[in-house]
């Protein structure tokens, strides 16, 4: 953490001197110009992570390789004062 308010104190200077804001200093060095096109990044995306088990990520990147909205099928979400006393008695029991 230190490191990051040293660096952002670094850029304060510079924008205070006048020098404009350098965003060099925040690129990671695994930032590198991305080659290719859209959908060989995304096939590249795609074979990274085939074996990850991540659904919703697949699911995602094949949507987008085929030009469609993906589709999750989440579960209902509850929330609320009556999903939290239905956890109660769960836990009661």
């Amino acid at each position: 953490m230190p490191l990051l308010w040293e660096n952002l104190a670094k850029q304060l200077e510079s924008v205070r001197a006048g020098g404009g804001f350098d965003y060099s200093a925040w690129a990671s060095p695994a930032a590198a110009p991305l080659q290719g096109s859209r959908d060989e990044r995304l096939k590249m995306a795609l074979n990274a992570i085939q074996d990850s088990g991540n659904t919703q990520m697949i699911e995602s990147l094949n949507a987008a390789l085929e030009g469609r909205e993906a589709s999750f099928d989440l579960p209902p979400i509850e929330s609320g004062p009556q999903a939290f006393l239905k956890t109660l008695n769960q836990k009661a029991f």
